[in-house]
């Protein structure tokens, strides 16, 4: 098995960013929001989570180690062992015979929100878009406990995933789960997300989902099932996601394995997606809206309140689909020059309804506290705000604000700018270019900019910052090779564009494939400080 270690494990992680994101989208890029580089830790922006179904390009990445595979195909293996009359090893070739399944289902973070718990809790800062909604398919792990000859005394399995750590400890990551949680829950082994194949950033090719758990029990790159009657003793079992089992003062000493127990269910939970929170919203009637979601049943009601918790009026709500989330909306008036804060509470149908106000735990894991929304009635922050979309839409596409900051002009100046961008194919209406250079100019006025405090580090090796003009004649051969290692995982084998763009037989010009494969594009990682300019001349040749 191949397998990517610490030393390549930052260039590695960075591409699965890009992994199942279509490069030619102007949005892609802006979908994930970066809380952490290695591993790769990525929220859902509101962008992300304003589908019913979130977006693959959207949906939040969480990993615990850096050794991960780097190929992944149909040859992958299973292993099921332990308490069975019938041990085997299955193929993922294998799994995909078998009867699937498919299903809506949502997965969260038990972390979601910890950067709202007060006081502040270590970890990893989530806000609230660790979370989604997807598709997934797969064979019913209760099929599989039947043909496999689950012994009675079978209580729980130890699911392992590829992923370890770099140093060799008992801290890989591995998860006991009650059988009868797997069976009740309905879980499954799942080789597809959103009816395409399952990213390696979200655990391709197998990984387990349960529906109405929580994440941390979703394991990713499963490879091995132990069937046992106690729980396995290394510490992302024995320690690991547990709660205390009474409520905790902020630095009270616990024992999590003899004062905890395990994190299974979600809770009862909102979320507002049709604004961000502190808008400025343009005055009349708007519609506020959100998700909806819940481990056990089904959300039975959601109420929002706009005086502060003291009275509550019911929204619309979407229909039960699956173990999906359902959207509420609820119609209102903004004045001009009014302040707003809004809250939304959910009852689910165990009579679990959100808390005002969140209890306190050591690990800020299950934030379910009542969802928050603030925003203001105010016409010029609103054209702004539309201002600043349409420059990330139509500017950034190809400048990086950069040259936007060093411009330093007057609103005027800025009109003149924009329409001269109509020579390089950007042609806007009026309304579109008034507030793109009305952006610009409240943003950038003019005067000097003064901050000097960004710093680039250049590769030491000449050759990765050849100009376009000078790039060497390659190697297909050796291309080929290098096209495999490098880019093939996004961009096919062949280069086919299997979840990037075709890249093989595609017209694109020297300097500009020079400029994206040294400098990154969008979600695509730079390689100056990976490939020598000889090396990317041979994949330039190859993919010719």
């Amino acid at each position: 098995m191949t397998y990517y270690t610490e030393c390549n494990f930052i260039r590695l992680m960075t591409v699965l960013a890009a992994l199942f994101f279509n490069c030619g989208e102007v949005f892609a890029d802006r979908l994930l929001i970066e809380r952490n580089a290695r591993p790769l830790l990525a929220e859902g922006s509101i962008e992300a989570l304003v589908p019913w179904e979130t977006p693959i390009e959207g949906f939040f990445i969480r990993s615990h180690h850096n050794v991960m595979p780097a190929a992944i195909d149909e040859s992958w293996q299973i292993s099921m062992t332990g308490l069975l009359a019938k041990p085997k090893k299955l193929t993922l070739r294998e799994l995909k015979h078998r009867k699937a399944v498919s299903f809506h289902a949502v997965l969260e973070c038990s972390g979601n929100g910890r950067g709202l718990f007060t006081p502040q809790v270590s970890g990893i800062q989530w806000k609230r878009g660790a979370v989604g909604n997807a598709e997934w398919t797969g064979v019913p792990l209760s099929d599989l406990f039947k043909d496999l000859g689950v012994k009675p005394d079978a209580v729980y399995v130890t699911f392992e995933g590829f992923d370890e750590p770099v140093m060799k400890s008992d801290a890989k990551f591995v998860r006991s789960i009650p059988v009868k949680l797997l069976l009740d829950a309905g879980a499954i082994l799942a080789w597809n997300m959103n009816r395409e194949p399952l990213p390696l950033a979200h655990g391709g090719p197998v990984r387990l989902v349960i529906p109405g758990v929580y994440g941390q029990n979703w394991v990713k790159w499963v490879n091995k099932m132990t069937f046992a009657t106690e729980p396995d003793q290394r510490t992302y079992a024995k320690k690991a996601y547990r709660m205390p089992e009474k409520a905790l003062k902020p630095g009270e000493v616990w024992d999590p394995v003899k004062q905890g127990k395990p994190i299974e269910y979600l809770k009862v939970q909102t979320l507002f997606t049709s604004h961000p929170s502190g808008a400025k919203i343009q005055p009349g009637k708007i519609t506020l809206g959100g998700k909806a979601f819940t481990g056990r049943g089904h959300v039975e009601k959601v109420e929002i309140s706009v005086d502060g918790g003291k009275t509550w009026q019911l929204t619309k709500l979407t229909p039960i689909k699956d173990h999906a989330w359902q959207e509420f909306s609820f119609e209102t008036v903004v004045e001009e020059g009014k302040s707003y804060e809004v809250l939304a509470r959910g009852t689910d149908s165990q009579g679990e309804a959100q808390p005002m106000t969140q209890e306190w735990n050591p690990k800020g894991y299950l934030y379910s506290a009542v969802e928050h929304l603030t925003f203001s009635g105010d016409s010029a922050g609103a054209v702004l705000a539309e201002g600043q979309t349409l420059a990330n839409t139509h500017c950034q596409t190809c400048h990086s604000i950069g040259m936007a900051e060093g411009q330093r002009l007057t609103k005027p100046d800025w009109i003149k700018t924009v329409k001269k961008m109509a020579d390089y194919g950007l042609i806007l209406p009026e309304p579109d270019t008034d507030k793109i250079a009305g952006f610009f100019a409240q943003k950038f006025p003019p005067g000097m900019p003064g901050d000097d405090s960004k710093r680039i580090d250049l590769s030491s090796d000449p050759a990765s910052f050849a100009t376009p003009g000078m790039m060497p004649v390659g190697n297909p051969r050796r291309g080929g090779k290098l096209f495999a290692v490098h880019c093939g995982t996004c961009h096919g084998a062949s280069g086919e564009g299997k979840v990037g763009p075709v890249l093989k037989g595609r017209s694109i010009t020297s300097a500009n494939f020079w400029s994206t494969v040294v400098n990154g594009k969008r979600v695509m990682p730079p390689f100056k400080d990976l490939l020598t300019g000889g090396q990317i001349a041979d994949i330039r040749a190859w993919a010719k």
